[in-house]
């Protein structure tokens, strides 16, 4: 595969195949580097490298050069689920195949082929018509092939689920059962996750400056994703939520533990920031085993935290915005059954005004 290669002279970007650079007549930099690579990758320096346009390249090597290219643009994160895909799903059922062997018929059968295996769903085959498309469309500039298979196959409908998600969660007795048998820094880690409705990746992210106990406040700015450090889930994950005095308690102990030891609130064994929750996930199944509990994910404690809040009456809008949904919909497709009901409204207003029971 052809790989294009870097030099730095006296401050000027140089770019070139094997031995041969070319001056870009830009200064030398990452963002300069990702502009020409794009161009490189589209064809646009073929002649100035002397490189012939070869229409027999993979398609596996086009689309492992596009997805090489987008950590500059893209969260870490998204950037390896778009290697799981490729390495799961399009390699191997394209093997060989160039860009010029592919049919819209192609496309078809592995969407087809994708949804009767069962191994993937909407969101592979979203990303696999991403990846492919984009590695056809750039063979269309290059001259390559004409038209762009992908769009010639409508992408694969799904009936939408009319069953209600459903959620698991710890009643407060459960919850108070579970605080009582644990010590240390997981019982830290537990309270916090129960009384502010974290997720847990946003918790092995936290760090000592997030913690405002003057505000009583916390900034949720990052979480822990396969084993990276990151920016939140989405753009309303990114927030300052409520400490309550439960939270508090459990920060302040953790405090004693971690606050002179490191930057992170909770330490691995190693004393760094956990990379992985598979040790706290096998800690908590066992905790809840020891206690005759039924099992639920980690993750129930958040689900708890909101049902908790709704049933008793907090106000929804409120609930949404600690646990960072983008709106309030959100929330109430989720846990809306946890909203506390009247058997019969009272509306006091309407009462008043019209306290002989007639209208105007």
């Amino acid at each position: 595969m052809r790989k294009l290669r870097f030099k730095n002279r006296n401050g000027i970007l140089y770019f070139g195949i094997g031995d041969k650079f070319k001056s870009s007549k830009m200064k030398y930099n990452a963002v300069n580097k990702n502009i020409i690579q794009n161009k490189f990758y589209k064809g646009l320096f073929d002649d100035d490298l002397n490189l012939v346009c070869d229409e027999s390249k993979l398609i596996a090597d086009l689309i492992l050069d596009f997805i090489n290219m987008q950590y500059s643009t893209k969260k870490e994160s998204t950037v390896r689920n778009y290697k799981v895909t490729f390495k799961n799903y399009i390699e191997p059922y394209f093997k060989d195949k160039t860009v010029a062997q592919v049919k819209p018929i192609d496309i078809k059968k592995y969407q087809d082929f994708v949804q009767s295996k069962g191994i993937g769903g909407k969101c592979t085959i979203g990303q696999s018509r991403y990846l492919l498309s984009e590695v056809f469309q750039d063979a269309i500039l290059r001259g390559e092939i004409d038209v762009n298979p992908v769009k010639m196959v409508s992408t694969p409908t799904y009936k939408k689920s009319t069953k209600k998600q459903s959620v698991k969660v710890f009643t407060l007795d459960e919850m108070d059962t579970i605080l009582e048998n644990v010590s240390g820094d997981f019982k830290n880690f537990l309270g916090i996750l129960f009384f502010t409705g974290m997720r847990i990746g946003e918790l092995m992210a936290l760090r000592w400056d997030d913690v405002d106990f003057q505000t009583d406040t916390i900034s949720i700015n990052k979480t822990v994703s396969a084993g990276t450090i990151g920016t939140p889930k989405t753009l309303s994950s990114d927030r300052d939520i409520e400490m309550l005095e439960q939270a508090k308690h459990f920060l302040k102990s953790q405090r004693l533990l971690t606050g002179m030891k490191n930057t992170f609130v909770f330490l691995n064994a190693k004393q760094s920031h956990y990379t992985q929750g598979s040790t706290l996930l096998s800690k908590f199944t066992a905790l809840l085993n020891s206690l005759n509990l039924e099992h639920r994910p980690l993750h129930s404690a958040r689900h708890t935290f909101a049902s908790m809040m709704l049933n008793n009456g907090i106000d929804p809008m409120w609930v949404s915005a600690t646990l960072g949904h983008e709106n309030v919909k959100i929330t109430l497709e989720i846990y809306a059954h946890f909203l506390p009901r009247k058997e019969k409204m009272k509306i006091e207003f309407l009462e008043k005004r019209y306290k002989n029971g007639t209208l105007l």
